[in-house]
Order: structure tokens, then C-alpha cells, then sequence
């Protein structure tokens, strides 16, 4: 024998080799586009200092409490829906626990602040790239396109997925919406192969859905969005049954200690204030003390409202928040849609049965839903947080478009080169600058509400000391979580109701003032008006703009 046919690779080794490079080639992609994508997070929280809204300051005062060994608790409350109503109050009567869980690792390991309780949004945030790198793949291998159309559709849309404004925000701001993105996305990866049978797959799926439920409610969809892709197939019914019990079955062994937890701390496993969402007329009567919204209310509004009130659900939805925030990004996708609608048979089959179809598949649910189902309560941001999943989706459709158009440039013009790199590197480009405004305007409303929660103490607590209001009595405020956290003491939603809800709220749990820090509706005007009698403005011992009203004991009572 020589020593070349000694030296000869066998085809198994050839074939180990082979697939060796490709992880390796996968792995180094994938760090790549996970660092470009950290650092635009890193750069995106070195913008937002403090949290622009109540929600994601509950989840970071959560986080807190749960690391000091509180427990899953917060001194407000923000909603009086459901019961028990005590200070401090249970957490998670309506939204779910993923974010405080994820903020909560940063903060024990560094400090209770909220720059450590944005640090796990930015380590989850940046899987994004990668994992949008991963969905268009899939989705160029399923159009057949070339291998280098195929490396550089992959490469821009993780890329977009990395710097898009909307996304960087989630991060920015520790609320549901980034984790609920990132699980929403990996489900439907492996959501193709659990709809064939995979075993791992299906196991995956039961998981990823979950873990999604523990994130948002909107975790129901993703499980809807499996099953009509399940009947997509054609598949028998019992085979349906198997597949989308199975995963079922997996996640509610994740969801079940959550849903016991609520049922001895609520009386019920799932948040019955659902229900009073859909029932809103405004979205001011989350705050009601003495009512809550009804059927008979929500219909007394008339079919013509109704419908004006879902046309306005479906404009902010679209506009507000899809296509402002991203406009590159969306206008692109949402032409390459139609013309791949248009053209139908010239896609290949496989392609409608992929990952980007199933995320389109779950944006559409999740559209319809919060526009039909929650039309008031969407303009409040329940599409906002629930959108992620989609935004990934478009801008794998978006840069999947524009590189068939640079190819279809080529084969007219006849040009020499395939100029692959175009469409991504227009698209990234395009969306560099509105990402850099998007941020821009955040820093500047996170400096402007720092400014004025901060003011909050100086302000307040002289006003109240000075009138001998005790420091562990609730105040009744227009902002419950972040007066709650800049004070440190219990605060209640101020009612949107008319006083003398106002009054019987105090009366239950001994209040003794109330601050308004921007004012709601009626309010401060009607304190001065309706019972002037049993509301005192204190004169405040620093600039803020707050208002503060000590309420008469005997009114109280």
C-alpha cells in the first residue's frame, strides 16, 4: 500500500470535516452578529437612564424587591380589579413574571439599580441577531436561492435585528416585551419541525411556549399560531390532537407552579382583569376603584363607536407601531408580501411553511386580537409589546425583497457583479438614522420624567412632614410605581372616578394625601371644587410641578 493511500481521507472523514467547518463558519456568524448587536444595546441603555414608563418600573421594583427578599411583591397599587387589595400588594395580577425574573440576575449580582436591571435585557436582547441570522436562512434555503444571496440575506437581517430602533427601546426599558420577542422568535424556528412530528422539536415548543406564557399572555397565540400551521399540513385530525397536546402538555408543566401561585394568592390561576380589558370604553377605567367596566357598558357605546373605536386600534397599531418606529423595515416587507401574493406560484412551496411563515402566521393573530379584541386598551400598548415576534419577521421579509429586486436589477441591466450586499446594506443603512432618532427622542423623555420623579422627595416629603402625615401611610397619587419607588412609600392609583370614590379609598386604607404629578382628567381641578372642604393644597417646598392635597380626617373616616 503507498503511503497516499495511507494518507487518503475516507469520504466519512471527508464528510466530518465537512460539517465541522459549517459549525465552526455558523458558530463564528453567530458571535459575530451577537457582539454588534450587545453593543448597540450597550449603547441604547447608556441613553435611557430611568424608565419611561409605570410598567417597566414595576417590573425593575419587583426584581428589587424579590433580590432583598421580599418575595414577589410592590408597595402599589396600580389597578383595583382584583383582589386582595393590600399593601404591599401581591405582584402579577395581570402581567407576567419573566421580566422581574430576568432583571432580577443583574440586580443580585451587582446592585439594586436600574441600570443593573437593564443588563439582562441587553445580554437576552443581543440573541436576537443571531436568531433572526437563523430564520432567514431557513427562509433563503426554502426560496433556493444561491449560496452568496443566501450568506448575505442571513447576515442583514441579523444585522437588522441588531440596531432596529424598536427593539434596541425593549431593551432599554426591562418590560415583556424583549423577553416575549426573543421566545416568541425561537418558537417559531423550531415550530416547522414540531409541525412535521419531531419529537425534540415538539418537546422544544412546549418549552419555548411555556417559558412565553410566564412573559405575556400572548403566549395563547403563539400556541394558536402552531395549530393552524398544523392544519396547513393536512394532516389528520388525531394527528393534530397527538402533536398540539403534546406541546400543550410540555408547557403547562412549566406554567403550572405560576398558576398555583396565583390561585392562593388571587383566589383564581389566570388574571380575570383580562376580561375588563376588553370591556374598557377608555383606557382610563383601568383605574376605577368603586366600578369596573361591564358588557352592558362596552355595548351601551353603539355599533357605529364600536367601530370607529377598532379603526383607531388598527391605525395606531399599523402606524404607530410598526411602521413609524420602522418605516425601511416595514414599507419593504409589506411590498415583498404583496408581491409574493401576487406572484404566488413563482415561491416555492416550502417557503410558506417555514420559520418566517410561522412568525407572520403569529403577527397576524396577534394583530387581529389586540385590534378586535382589545381595541381601547391596544392604544396602551398591548400590540406594542406583543409586536416583536412580527418586527423580526418583516425585516427578514424586508431584506429577502430587496435582494430579489437587486437581482432582478442585475438580469435587466445585465451587470457583471450580483451586488448581493446591496439590499442589506441599503436597509441597515436606511435604518440607522431613524434608530438613532427613536433613541434620541427616548433619552430625552427618560431625562425630562427623571427630572421629575426625582424632584419628587425634596418636593414631597417636607410638604407632608410638615402637615404630620406619618411616613408609612399610602398616598393616592396619579403615578402609584414611581411615586411608590421615589418616595419609598405605599401608593394607590388615583381613581378616575369622581371624589367621593377618591374619599372611600382613603377611608379603607388611611391615606392622607394626594399628589398629582401631571394630572388625570377631573383631577387636580375637582379636588378644589366637588369636596374643597376635605382637600387642602400644601404649599411644596421645592420646583417640580407636583401637586399635593392633605385629606381631612374627619372626611376620611
Amino acid at each position: 500500500m503507498s503511503i497516499a493511500a495511507v494518507r487518503a481521507p475516507t469520504a466519512s472523514s471527508q464528510s466530518s470535516v465537512g460539517v465541522w467547518r459549517i459549525v465552526q463558519s455558523a458558530a463564528v456568524v453567530s458571535v459575530g452578529l451577537y457582539a454588534v448587536a450587545l453593543a448597540a444595546r450597550i449603547w441604547a441603555i447608556g441613553l435611557v437612564s430611568f424608565p419611561l414608563t409605570e410598567g417597566s418600573a414595576y417590573y425593575v421594583a419587583v426584581a428589587r424587591n424579590l433580590v432583598a427578599g421580599r418575595g414577589l411583591v410592590i408597595d402599589a397599587i396600580w389597578s383595583y380589579a382584583t383582589p386582595p387589595l393590600t399593601l404591599p400588594r401581591p405582584a402579577f395580577e395581570l402581567w407576567q413574571p419573566m421580566a422581574s425574573f430576568i432583571a432580577a440576575v443583574p440586580v443580585a449580582l451587582f446592585q439594586q439599580t436600574f441600570g443593573a436591571a437593564q443588563l439582562g435585557g441587553v445580554a437576552l436582547g443581543a440573541l436576537l441577531a443571531p436568531l433572526a441570522w437563523l430564520v432567514a436562512r431557513d427562509t433563503a434555503r426554502r426560496l433556493d436561492l444561491p449560496q452568496r444571496r443566501e450568506r448575505f440575506v442571513a447576515l442583514g437581517a441579523g444585522a437588522l435585528a441588531g440596531v432596529t430602533g424598536p427593539l434596541l427601546l425593549a431593551t432599554a426599558i426591562p418590560d415583556s416585551t424583549l423577553p416575549f420577542t426573543v421566545l416568541g422568535v425561537a418558537a417559531c424556528l423550531v415550530m416547522p419541525a414540531a409541525v412535521r412530528g419531531d419529537r425534540p422539536a415538539l418537546i422544544g415548543l412546549g418549552v419555548l411556549l411555556g417559558a412565553a406564557y410566564l412573559t405575556r399572555l400572548e403566549a395563547v397565540w403563539l400556541g394558536l399560531a402552531f395549530l393552524v400551521m398544523l392544519v396547513a399540513t393536512h394532516v389528520d385530525w388525531r394527528t393534530i390532537a397527538r402533536r398540539s397536546g403534546g406541546v400543550a402538555a410540555v408547557g403547562a408543566i412549566l406554567a403550572t407552579p405560576w398558576l398555583l401561585r396565583n390561585l392562593s394568592v388571587f383566589g383564581t390561576p389566570f388574571p380575570g382583569q383580562v376580561a375588563d380589558n376588553i370591556f374598557l370604553t377608555r383606557n382610563e377605567q383601568i383605574f376605577w376603584y368603586s366600578e369596573q367596566p361591564t358588557l352592558d357598558g362596552f355595548l351601551a357605546q353603539g355599533l357605529p363607536q364600536l367601530a370607529i373605536n377598532v379603526g383607531n386600534a388598527a391605525w395606531h397599531n399599523v402606524v404607530n407601531v410598526l411602521l413609524v418606529p420602522a418605516a425601511p423595515v416595514v414599507a419593504v416587507a409589506l411590498a415583498t408580501l404583496a408581491a409574493a401574493f401576487v406572484w404566488k406560484r413563482a415561491v416555492p412551496r416550502a417557503a410558506w411553511s417555514g420559520s418566517l411563515a410561522a412568525l407572520f402566521v403569529l403577527g397576524a393573530i396577534t394583530f387581529a386580537a389586540t385590534t378586535l379584541l382589545f381595541p381601547v386598551a391596544t392604544l396602551w400598548g398591548t400590540f406594542e409589546h406583543a409586536a416583536g415576534p412580527l418586527l423580526i419577521g418583516l425585516a427578514v421579509a424586508a431584506v429577502v425583497g430587496g435582494d430579489a429586486f437587486v437581482a432582478w436589477l442585475v438580469n435587466v441591466r445585465g451587470w457583471q457583479r450580483s451586488n448581493t450586499w446591496m439590499a442589506p446594506m441599503a436597509l441597515v443603512a436606511l435604518t440607522l438614522p431613524l434608530t438613532a432618532l427613536h433613541m434620541s427622542s427616548a433619552s430625552r423623555q427618560a431625562t425630562t420624567t427623571a427630572a421629575t420623579v426625582n424632584a419628587l422627595p425634596a418636593e414631597v416629603m417636607g410638604a407632608l412632614h410638615h402637615a404630620g402625615v406619618p411616613h408609612g401611610s399610602p398616598i393616592i397619587t396619579d403615578r402609584p410605581i414611581w411615586v411608590s419607588e421615589a418616595l419609598l412609600m405605599p401608593a394607590l392609583a388615583l381613581p378616575d372616578e369622581p371624589v367621593e370614590s377618591v374619599l372611600a379609598l382613603a377611608r379603607r386604607f388611611g391615606a392622607r394625601a394626594v399628589v398629582l404629578v401631571e394630572g388625570r382628567g377631573r383631577y387636580p381641578a375637582e379636588l378644589r371644587v366637588g369636596q374643597a372642604a376635605c382637600f387642602t393644597p400644601l404649599p411644596a417646598t421645592a420646583t417640580g410641578g407636583a401637586t399635593v392635597f392633605l385629606i381631612d380626617r374627619e372626611c376620611a373616616r
